[in-house]
Protein backbone atom coordinates (compact mmCIF):
# COMPACT_ATOMS: atom_id res chain seq x y z
CA UNK A 1 0.00 0.00 0.00
CA UNK A 2 2.96 2.50 0.31
CA UNK A 3 3.23 2.69 -3.39
CA UNK A 4 -0.61 3.92 -4.11
CA UNK A 5 -0.33 6.52 -0.62
CA UNK A 6 3.06 7.93 -2.60
CA UNK A 7 1.38 8.34 -5.97
CA UNK A 8 -0.90 10.61 -4.34
CA UNK A 9 1.00 12.34 -1.81
CA UNK A 10 4.50 12.69 -3.80
CA UNK A 11 4.19 11.46 -7.35
CA UNK A 12 0.95 13.24 -8.29
CA UNK A 13 1.84 16.77 -7.04
CA UNK A 14 4.78 16.79 -9.19
CA UNK A 15 2.51 15.04 -12.16
CA UNK A 16 0.32 17.88 -11.81
CA UNK A 17 3.70 20.52 -11.67
CA UNK A 18 5.18 19.28 -14.71
CA UNK A 19 2.20 19.17 -17.04
CA UNK A 20 1.11 22.32 -16.14
CA UNK A 21 4.26 24.00 -17.51
CA UNK A 22 4.27 21.92 -20.54
CA UNK A 23 0.59 22.29 -21.53
CA UNK A 24 0.87 26.08 -21.01
CA UNK A 25 3.94 26.15 -23.39
CA UNK A 26 2.44 24.34 -26.04
CA UNK A 27 -0.97 26.39 -26.06
CA UNK A 28 0.58 29.74 -25.67
CA UNK A 29 2.81 28.47 -28.63
CA UNK A 30 -0.69 28.46 -30.47
CA UNK A 31 -1.33 31.74 -28.52
CA UNK A 32 1.42 33.54 -29.51
CA UNK A 33 1.63 32.83 -33.41
CA UNK A 34 -2.43 33.73 -33.53
CA UNK A 35 -1.51 36.76 -32.02
CA UNK A 36 1.03 37.65 -34.79
CA UNK A 37 -1.50 37.22 -37.31
CA UNK A 38 -4.48 39.05 -35.73
CA UNK A 39 -6.58 36.36 -34.68
CA UNK A 40 -8.73 36.87 -31.22
CA UNK A 41 -8.44 34.16 -28.83
CA UNK A 42 -11.91 33.98 -26.62
CA UNK A 43 -10.17 31.48 -24.26
CA UNK A 44 -7.30 30.07 -23.02
CA UNK A 45 -7.19 27.48 -20.26
CA UNK A 46 -5.05 24.91 -18.57
CA UNK A 47 -6.86 21.87 -17.81
CA UNK A 48 -11.06 20.78 -19.10
CA UNK A 49 -14.03 21.19 -17.29
CA UNK A 50 -15.03 24.12 -15.15
CA UNK A 51 -13.48 26.95 -14.13
CA UNK A 52 -11.82 26.82 -11.25
CA UNK A 53 -9.75 30.37 -11.55
CA UNK A 54 -10.01 32.93 -14.15
CA UNK A 55 -9.31 36.69 -15.32
CA UNK A 56 -10.53 38.45 -18.62
CA UNK A 57 -7.18 40.48 -20.06
CA UNK A 58 -7.90 43.70 -21.76
CA UNK A 59 -8.26 42.10 -25.49
CA UNK A 60 -11.37 40.18 -24.02
CA UNK A 61 -9.43 36.59 -23.94
CA UNK A 62 -10.38 34.76 -21.04
CA UNK A 63 -7.79 32.80 -18.71
CA UNK A 64 -8.09 30.50 -16.80
CA UNK A 65 -7.50 27.27 -14.49
CA UNK A 66 -9.90 24.36 -15.09
CA UNK A 67 -10.83 21.28 -13.03
CA UNK A 68 -9.35 18.56 -15.14
CA UNK A 69 -5.52 18.81 -15.41
CA UNK A 70 -4.71 16.59 -18.07
CA UNK A 71 -4.47 18.69 -20.89
CA UNK A 72 -5.53 22.93 -22.10
CA UNK A 73 -6.75 24.28 -24.98
CA UNK A 74 -6.67 27.76 -26.63
CA UNK A 75 -10.35 28.62 -28.05
CA UNK A 76 -10.14 31.04 -31.15
CA UNK A 77 -12.94 32.83 -32.31
CA UNK A 78 -15.57 31.46 -34.53
CA UNK A 79 -14.38 27.72 -33.33
CA UNK A 80 -17.75 25.75 -32.30
CA UNK A 81 -15.31 23.69 -29.99
CA UNK A 82 -11.89 23.66 -28.22
CA UNK A 83 -10.22 21.60 -30.51
CA UNK A 84 -10.93 24.66 -33.17
CA UNK A 85 -11.86 21.76 -35.46
CA UNK A 86 -15.56 22.84 -36.50
CA UNK A 87 -16.56 26.76 -36.71
CA UNK A 88 -19.98 28.92 -36.79
CA UNK A 89 -19.30 31.64 -39.25
CA UNK A 90 -22.90 32.49 -39.30
CA UNK A 91 -22.96 33.85 -35.17
CA UNK A 92 -20.10 36.26 -36.33
CA UNK A 93 -20.98 39.51 -37.32
CA UNK A 94 -18.78 40.57 -40.83
CA UNK A 95 -16.24 42.64 -39.29
CA UNK A 96 -15.62 40.16 -36.53
CA UNK A 97 -15.13 37.22 -39.21
CA UNK A 98 -11.24 38.86 -40.07
CA UNK A 99 -10.34 37.73 -36.66
CA UNK A 100 -11.47 33.96 -36.69
CA UNK A 101 -9.16 31.64 -36.87
CA UNK A 102 -11.30 30.06 -39.66
CA UNK A 103 -11.19 32.57 -41.99
CA UNK A 104 -7.30 32.98 -42.08
CA UNK A 105 -5.41 32.20 -45.18
CA UNK A 106 -3.91 28.30 -45.07
CA UNK A 107 -0.73 29.21 -44.17
CA UNK A 108 -1.71 31.39 -41.37
CA UNK A 109 -3.83 28.48 -39.94
CA UNK A 110 -0.78 26.17 -40.38
CA UNK A 111 1.50 28.22 -38.82
CA UNK A 112 -0.94 28.10 -35.85
CA UNK A 113 -1.53 24.60 -35.91
CA UNK A 114 2.54 24.49 -35.67
CA UNK A 115 2.84 26.95 -33.15
CA UNK A 116 2.32 24.40 -30.55
CA UNK A 117 4.66 21.41 -30.99
CA UNK A 118 6.93 24.30 -32.15
CA UNK A 119 7.18 26.11 -28.61
CA UNK A 120 7.63 22.54 -27.17
CA UNK A 121 10.63 21.86 -28.82
CA UNK A 122 12.17 25.34 -28.51
CA UNK A 123 11.46 25.43 -24.85
CA UNK A 124 13.56 22.08 -24.70
CA UNK A 125 16.40 22.99 -26.90
CA UNK A 126 16.30 26.49 -24.35
CA UNK A 127 16.58 24.51 -21.70
CA UNK A 128 18.95 22.48 -22.53
CA UNK A 129 20.99 25.79 -23.82
CA UNK A 130 21.12 26.88 -20.61
CA UNK A 131 22.35 23.78 -18.85
CA UNK A 132 25.34 23.15 -21.62
CA UNK A 133 26.12 26.87 -21.00
CA UNK A 134 26.01 26.78 -17.73
CA UNK A 135 27.26 23.18 -16.80
CA UNK A 136 28.68 22.03 -20.24
CA UNK A 137 27.86 19.13 -22.24
CA UNK A 138 28.53 15.47 -20.86
CA UNK A 139 30.53 14.00 -23.13
CA UNK A 140 32.03 9.94 -22.71
CA UNK A 141 34.70 9.04 -25.20
CA UNK A 142 33.41 6.16 -27.48
CA UNK A 143 36.28 4.03 -26.10
CA UNK A 144 35.32 0.39 -25.78
CA UNK A 145 35.76 -2.29 -22.94
CA UNK A 146 33.99 -5.46 -24.22
CA UNK A 147 32.73 -8.07 -22.54
CA UNK A 148 33.82 -11.47 -23.03
CA UNK A 149 31.48 -13.81 -25.10
CA UNK A 150 29.26 -11.06 -25.95
CA UNK A 151 28.06 -9.57 -29.12
CA UNK A 152 30.95 -7.17 -29.45
CA UNK A 153 33.51 -9.59 -28.79
CA UNK A 154 32.25 -12.48 -31.28
CA UNK A 155 32.20 -9.69 -34.19
CA UNK A 156 35.88 -8.73 -33.60
CA UNK A 157 35.66 -5.79 -31.45
CA UNK A 158 38.63 -5.30 -28.77
CA UNK A 159 39.01 -3.09 -25.75
CA UNK A 160 40.15 -0.08 -26.44
CA UNK A 161 38.53 0.32 -30.03
CA UNK A 162 36.94 3.60 -30.82
CA UNK A 163 33.90 3.52 -32.55
CA UNK A 164 33.66 6.20 -34.73
CA UNK A 165 29.83 4.48 -36.30
CA UNK A 166 26.87 2.81 -35.96
CA UNK A 167 24.88 1.73 -39.09
CA UNK A 168 25.78 4.95 -41.14
CA UNK A 169 25.52 7.50 -38.15
CA UNK A 170 28.68 9.39 -37.17
CA UNK A 171 29.56 8.34 -33.21
CA UNK A 172 30.73 11.23 -31.40
CA UNK A 173 30.42 10.07 -27.98
CA UNK A 174 29.45 6.83 -26.14
CA UNK A 175 26.13 8.00 -25.42
CA UNK A 176 25.91 7.86 -29.01
CA UNK A 177 26.07 3.74 -28.88
CA UNK A 178 24.35 3.68 -25.78
CA UNK A 179 20.82 5.15 -28.34
CA UNK A 180 21.71 3.20 -31.16
CA UNK A 181 21.39 0.73 -28.32
CA UNK A 182 17.98 0.93 -27.57
CA UNK A 183 16.71 1.73 -31.05
CA UNK A 184 17.95 -1.27 -33.01
CA UNK A 185 17.06 -4.02 -30.40
CA UNK A 186 18.46 -7.33 -32.93
CA UNK A 187 18.91 -6.28 -35.82
CA UNK A 188 22.06 -6.93 -37.53
CA UNK A 189 24.50 -3.22 -36.68
CA UNK A 190 27.61 -1.59 -39.46
CA UNK A 191 29.61 -0.83 -37.21
CA UNK A 192 33.48 1.74 -37.52
CA UNK A 193 36.01 1.53 -35.25
CA UNK A 194 39.62 2.79 -34.97
CA UNK A 195 42.36 0.54 -33.88
CA UNK A 196 45.84 2.19 -33.22
CA UNK A 197 44.99 4.69 -35.48
CA UNK A 198 43.96 1.79 -38.35
CA UNK A 199 39.72 2.31 -39.66
CA UNK A 200 38.12 -1.00 -39.66
CA UNK A 201 34.47 -2.19 -40.15
CA UNK A 202 32.43 -5.27 -38.81
CA UNK A 203 29.50 -6.14 -38.52
CA UNK A 204 27.91 -7.21 -34.92
CA UNK A 205 24.49 -8.85 -33.89
CA UNK A 206 23.01 -7.28 -30.64
CA UNK A 207 21.47 -9.93 -28.35
CA UNK A 208 17.68 -9.04 -27.42
CA UNK A 209 17.75 -8.15 -23.99
CA UNK A 210 14.41 -7.58 -21.40
CA UNK A 211 15.19 -6.19 -18.13
CA UNK A 212 13.06 -4.36 -15.10
CA UNK A 213 14.17 -1.54 -13.52
CA UNK A 214 13.98 -0.90 -9.59
CA UNK A 215 10.96 0.63 -10.33
CA UNK A 216 9.14 -1.89 -12.31
CA UNK A 217 9.67 -0.43 -15.63
CA UNK A 218 10.45 -2.46 -18.29
CA UNK A 219 13.36 -1.84 -20.33
CA UNK A 220 14.09 -3.60 -23.92
CA UNK A 221 16.87 -3.22 -26.41
CA UNK A 222 20.25 -4.61 -27.83
CA UNK A 223 22.60 -5.91 -25.64
CA UNK A 224 25.97 -4.95 -27.31
CA UNK A 225 28.25 -6.59 -24.75
CA UNK A 226 30.56 -3.30 -24.45
CA UNK A 227 30.60 -0.78 -21.96
CA UNK A 228 32.71 2.27 -21.56
CA UNK A 229 36.73 2.22 -21.15
CA UNK A 230 36.74 3.14 -16.92
CA UNK A 231 40.59 3.13 -15.12
CA UNK A 232 39.86 0.27 -12.52
CA UNK A 233 39.83 3.08 -10.33
CA UNK A 234 37.48 3.16 -6.63
CA UNK A 235 35.53 5.98 -6.99
CA UNK A 236 32.65 5.76 -4.44
CA UNK A 237 30.85 2.73 -2.19
CA UNK A 238 27.41 1.46 -2.30
CA UNK A 239 26.64 1.09 1.43
CA UNK A 240 27.79 -1.56 3.01
CA UNK A 241 30.41 -2.27 0.66
CA UNK A 242 32.34 -5.61 1.66
CA UNK A 243 35.37 -3.83 -0.24
CA UNK A 244 35.27 -0.65 2.17
CA UNK A 245 34.79 -3.00 5.18
CA UNK A 246 38.21 -4.25 4.11
CA UNK A 247 39.84 -1.44 3.38
CA UNK A 248 39.78 0.11 0.29
CA UNK A 249 39.50 3.89 -0.07
CA UNK A 250 38.24 6.23 -2.66
CA UNK A 251 41.60 6.93 -5.27
CA UNK A 252 42.46 2.94 -4.90
CA UNK A 253 43.62 1.56 -7.85
CA UNK A 254 42.31 -2.11 -8.55
CA UNK A 255 45.54 -3.79 -10.39
CA UNK A 256 45.33 -7.86 -9.38
CA UNK A 257 42.61 -10.23 -8.28
CA UNK A 258 43.71 -13.21 -7.04
CA UNK A 259 46.66 -12.82 -9.31
CA UNK A 260 44.37 -12.10 -12.72
CA UNK A 261 45.68 -8.32 -14.22
CA UNK A 262 42.27 -5.95 -13.85
CA UNK A 263 42.11 -4.14 -17.03
CA UNK A 264 39.26 -1.59 -16.65
CA UNK A 265 36.07 -1.34 -14.34
CA UNK A 266 34.23 -3.32 -16.07
CA UNK A 267 36.55 -6.28 -16.55
CA UNK A 268 35.92 -6.52 -12.53
CA UNK A 269 32.42 -8.27 -12.80
CA UNK A 270 33.91 -11.04 -15.16
CA UNK A 271 36.88 -11.86 -12.38
CA UNK A 272 35.03 -12.31 -9.18
CA UNK A 273 30.90 -13.15 -10.86
CA UNK A 274 31.29 -16.26 -9.51
CA UNK A 275 32.99 -16.19 -6.33
CA UNK A 276 29.96 -14.68 -4.56
CA UNK A 277 30.40 -15.46 -0.48
CA UNK A 278 34.32 -16.62 -1.31
CA UNK A 279 36.80 -14.63 0.07
CA UNK A 280 39.52 -13.12 -3.00
CA UNK A 281 42.63 -11.48 -2.62
CA UNK A 282 42.69 -7.92 -4.26
CA UNK A 283 46.20 -6.03 -5.09
CA UNK A 284 45.86 -2.05 -5.34
CA UNK A 285 47.70 1.14 -5.81
CA UNK A 286 47.28 3.54 -3.23
CA UNK A 287 49.64 6.82 -3.40
CA UNK A 288 52.39 4.94 -5.36
CA UNK A 289 52.31 2.03 -3.01
CA UNK A 290 51.52 -1.54 -3.61
CA UNK A 291 48.62 -3.19 -1.09
CA UNK A 292 46.59 -5.97 -0.82
CA UNK A 293 43.61 -7.19 1.22
CA UNK A 294 41.18 -9.56 1.29
CA UNK A 295 37.08 -9.18 0.18
CA UNK A 296 34.12 -11.68 0.54
CA UNK A 297 32.00 -10.62 -2.49
CA UNK A 298 28.72 -10.25 -1.81
CA UNK A 299 25.96 -12.69 -3.38
CA UNK A 300 23.33 -10.72 -5.59
CA UNK A 301 21.01 -12.35 -7.76
CA UNK A 302 20.16 -11.14 -11.43
CA UNK A 303 19.26 -12.05 -14.14
CA UNK A 304 20.60 -12.25 -17.74
CA UNK A 305 18.86 -11.26 -21.05
CA UNK A 306 18.17 -14.73 -21.43
CA UNK A 307 15.67 -14.49 -18.66
CA UNK A 308 17.68 -16.92 -16.58
CA UNK A 309 18.57 -16.13 -13.05
CA UNK A 310 21.99 -16.61 -11.52
CA UNK A 311 24.06 -15.55 -8.29
CA UNK A 312 27.00 -13.13 -8.76
CA UNK A 313 29.52 -11.51 -6.79
CA UNK A 314 30.00 -8.09 -6.02
CA UNK A 315 32.05 -5.89 -4.16
CA UNK A 316 29.91 -2.59 -3.95
CA UNK A 317 32.23 0.06 -5.69
CA UNK A 318 31.22 2.81 -8.11
CA UNK A 319 33.71 3.80 -11.01
CA UNK A 320 35.47 7.41 -10.76
CA UNK A 321 33.65 9.25 -13.42
CA UNK A 322 34.56 8.61 -17.47
CA UNK A 323 32.13 11.84 -18.39
CA UNK A 324 33.41 14.82 -18.97
CA UNK A 325 31.84 18.25 -19.78
CA UNK A 326 32.47 19.97 -22.61
CA UNK A 327 32.21 23.86 -21.79
CA UNK A 328 30.54 25.88 -25.11
CA UNK A 329 29.79 29.53 -25.76
CA UNK A 330 25.71 30.45 -25.73
CA UNK A 331 26.40 29.14 -29.64
CA UNK A 332 27.74 26.32 -28.91
CA UNK A 333 25.68 25.51 -25.98
CA UNK A 334 22.57 26.05 -28.59
CA UNK A 335 23.85 23.80 -31.28
CA UNK A 336 24.19 21.13 -28.90
CA UNK A 337 20.64 21.45 -27.49
CA UNK A 338 19.28 21.54 -30.69
CA UNK A 339 21.44 18.07 -31.47
CA UNK A 340 20.06 16.74 -28.44
CA UNK A 341 16.60 17.73 -29.13
CA UNK A 342 17.03 15.92 -32.95
CA UNK A 343 17.90 12.83 -31.47
CA UNK A 344 15.42 12.48 -29.04
CA UNK A 345 12.66 12.99 -31.47
CA UNK A 346 13.91 10.55 -34.09
CA UNK A 347 14.07 8.51 -30.82
CA UNK A 348 10.62 8.76 -30.10
CA UNK A 349 9.23 8.04 -33.76
CA UNK A 350 11.75 5.24 -34.09
CA UNK A 351 9.94 3.90 -31.34
CA UNK A 352 6.61 4.82 -32.43
CA UNK A 353 6.94 2.77 -35.77
CA UNK A 354 8.31 -0.38 -34.01
CA UNK A 355 5.30 -0.02 -31.81
CA UNK A 356 2.86 -0.01 -34.74
CA UNK A 357 5.07 -2.74 -36.54
CA UNK A 358 4.85 -4.75 -33.48
CA UNK A 359 8.81 -5.38 -33.46
CA UNK A 360 8.26 -3.34 -29.97
CA UNK A 361 5.61 -4.34 -27.06
CA UNK A 362 2.58 -2.20 -26.75
CA UNK A 363 2.96 -2.31 -23.41
CA UNK A 364 6.48 0.48 -23.28
CA UNK A 365 3.30 2.84 -23.73
CA UNK A 366 3.23 4.71 -20.38
CA UNK A 367 0.11 6.98 -19.30
CA UNK A 368 -1.02 9.42 -16.70
CA UNK A 369 0.29 6.94 -13.49
CA UNK A 370 3.49 6.46 -15.23
CA UNK A 371 4.22 9.49 -15.74
CA UNK A 372 3.58 10.35 -12.60
CA UNK A 373 5.72 7.94 -11.41
CA UNK A 374 8.42 9.48 -13.60
CA UNK A 375 8.18 12.80 -12.14
CA UNK A 376 8.22 11.92 -8.40
CA UNK A 377 11.17 9.77 -9.47
CA UNK A 378 12.63 12.50 -11.14
CA UNK A 379 12.07 14.75 -7.80
CA UNK A 380 14.32 12.54 -5.34
CA UNK A 381 17.29 13.47 -7.74
CA UNK A 382 16.60 17.33 -7.10
CA UNK A 383 16.20 20.09 -9.93
CA UNK A 384 19.00 18.62 -12.03
CA UNK A 385 16.33 15.18 -12.32
CA UNK A 386 13.52 17.78 -12.67
CA UNK A 387 15.08 19.43 -14.99
CA UNK A 388 15.75 16.32 -16.83
CA UNK A 389 11.77 15.01 -17.10
CA UNK A 390 10.63 18.26 -17.91
CA UNK A 391 12.67 18.67 -21.01
CA UNK A 392 11.94 14.86 -21.96
CA UNK A 393 8.50 15.22 -21.53
CA UNK A 394 8.61 18.77 -23.19
CA UNK A 395 10.02 16.70 -26.84
CA UNK A 396 7.55 13.72 -26.54
CA UNK A 397 4.47 16.44 -26.22
CA UNK A 398 5.73 17.98 -29.43
CA UNK A 399 6.61 15.39 -31.45
CA UNK A 400 3.49 13.28 -30.08
CA UNK A 401 1.30 15.96 -31.36
CA UNK A 402 2.71 16.23 -34.66
CA UNK A 403 1.73 12.45 -35.67
CA UNK A 404 -0.65 12.78 -38.97
CA UNK A 405 -3.51 11.85 -36.71
CA UNK A 406 -7.10 13.66 -37.05
CA UNK A 407 -7.75 15.86 -33.25
CA UNK A 408 -3.99 16.17 -33.28
CA UNK A 409 -2.19 19.33 -34.15
CA UNK A 410 -0.28 16.84 -37.23
CA UNK A 411 -3.93 15.66 -38.29
CA UNK A 412 -4.94 18.96 -39.16
CA UNK A 413 -1.52 20.16 -40.46
CA UNK A 414 -2.20 16.67 -43.04
CA UNK A 415 -5.69 18.10 -43.98
CA UNK A 416 -4.11 21.55 -44.66
CA UNK A 417 -1.53 20.06 -47.30
CA UNK A 418 -4.38 18.32 -48.54
CA UNK A 419 -5.66 21.63 -49.35
CA UNK A 420 -2.87 23.41 -50.45
CA UNK A 421 -2.21 20.21 -52.97
CA UNK A 422 -6.33 19.60 -54.09
CA UNK A 423 -6.75 23.85 -53.72
CA UNK A 424 -9.74 23.46 -51.73
CA UNK A 425 -10.51 22.07 -48.10
CA UNK A 426 -11.53 18.36 -47.25
CA UNK A 427 -15.26 17.72 -47.51
CA UNK A 428 -16.96 18.42 -44.06
CA UNK A 429 -18.19 14.19 -44.36
CA UNK A 430 -14.38 13.32 -44.84
CA UNK A 431 -13.60 15.43 -42.25
CA UNK A 432 -16.05 14.24 -39.44
CA UNK A 433 -15.18 10.39 -40.16
CA UNK A 434 -11.24 11.39 -39.58
CA UNK A 435 -11.96 12.88 -36.38
CA UNK A 436 -14.20 10.01 -35.74
CA UNK A 437 -10.99 7.86 -36.12
CA UNK A 438 -8.77 10.42 -34.78
CA UNK A 439 -10.70 10.31 -31.61
CA UNK A 440 -11.16 6.08 -31.62
CA UNK A 441 -7.00 6.40 -32.24
CA UNK A 442 -6.34 8.94 -29.50
CA UNK A 443 -8.86 7.35 -26.62
CA UNK A 444 -7.30 3.66 -27.81
CA UNK A 445 -4.17 4.59 -27.09
CA UNK A 446 -5.31 6.33 -23.89
CA UNK A 447 -6.64 2.83 -22.71
CA UNK A 448 -3.73 0.82 -23.55
CA UNK A 449 -1.36 3.69 -21.71
CA UNK A 450 -3.92 3.60 -18.61
CA UNK A 451 -3.69 -0.34 -18.77
CA UNK A 452 -0.16 -0.75 -18.83
CA UNK A 453 -0.16 1.85 -16.17
CA UNK A 454 -2.68 -0.24 -13.74
CA UNK A 455 -0.41 -3.49 -14.62
CA UNK A 456 2.56 -1.70 -13.53
CA UNK A 457 1.05 -0.65 -10.21
CA UNK A 458 -0.43 -4.44 -9.54
CA UNK A 459 3.45 -5.46 -9.87
CA UNK A 460 4.82 -3.12 -7.57
CA UNK A 461 2.27 -4.09 -4.85
CA UNK A 462 3.06 -8.12 -5.71
CA UNK A 463 6.60 -7.64 -4.64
Amino acid sequence: MPNFVSLFTTYLPYFVLVLTLLVFVHEYGHYWVARRFGIHAEVFSIGFGPELIGWTDRNGTRWKISAVPLGGYVKFLGDSDAASATHDAEALAPDQRKRAFFNQPLYARAAVVLGGPAANLVFAVLLLTGVFYAAGEPYSPAILAVQADGPAAKAGLKTGDIVVGLNGKRINRFEDIQDSQFLNLAAPMAVEFQRNGELMTTRIVPQFCERTDKYQNTMRYGELGIDPLIRPVVGGFVPNSPAEAAGLKVGDVLQKIDGQPVQHFTHIPELIGARAGQPVTITYNRGGKDLETTVVPEPDKVTDCTGKEKTVGRLRIRPASVTEFRNHDILGAMGAGVRQVWGMTQMFYTSMAQIVTAARPVDELGGPIRIAKAAGEASYSGWVGILQLVIALSVVLGVFNLLPVPMLDGGHLAMYLYEAVRGRPLGLKAQEVGLRIGFALVIGMALVATFNDIKLILRQFAL
